[in-house]
């Protein structure tokens, strides 16, 4: 059982580092050709993280593209319905959309990027070592065994 658990949190780093990876090109496109609108709050969604880890809010904002088009996305923040936000929007792809400034997203993609990374390569790294040693201890006790 402990190794089922074992091979499972480097996947969870992985879908956390390619999560990271993808949030990262958002911020890149909407820092390259990301165009402003004011949006208006539509609903509000709460969730909780857990016990003890506080809730997530988030809100669905509905906004209009340069072309005319309407748009909502669900985006982080605590705002009431009715209220106005400020949306950066993607215009080749409206629905990369966000009331965060992209800095903040890039720390969040970097953050999730590294939190991955140590998951993933950085668990599977130390099972090989931990692996190896183990294995060598094992041929030096046949040796004096033999």
């Amino acid at each position: 059982m402990a190794g089922v658990i074992a091979l499972c949190v480097p996947i969870i780093g992985f879908s956390w580092f390619f999560g990271g990876v993808e949030q990262m090109g958002d911020a890149s496109a909407l820092a390259d050709r990301g165009r402003p609108a004011i949006g208006v709050v539509q609903d509000v969604r709460v969730e909780s993280q857990g016990p003890g880890m506080g809730v997530k809010k988030d809100v669905l904002v509905r906004f209009s593209a340069s072309d005319g088009t309407r748009h909502a996305v669900w985006a982080p923040g605590d705002e009431r319905v009715g209220a106005a936000v400020r949306v950066l929007y993607d215009p080749r792809d409206p629905e990369n959309a966000s009331t965060e400034s992209v800095t903040k997203q890039r720390v969040g993609g970097v953050t999730r990027i590294g939190g991955g990374a140590v998951l993933s390569f950085g668990l599977l790294f130390a099972y090989v070592v931990f692996g190896w040693k183990r294995l060598r201890g094992l041929r030096r006790t046949s040796k004096a065994d033999g």
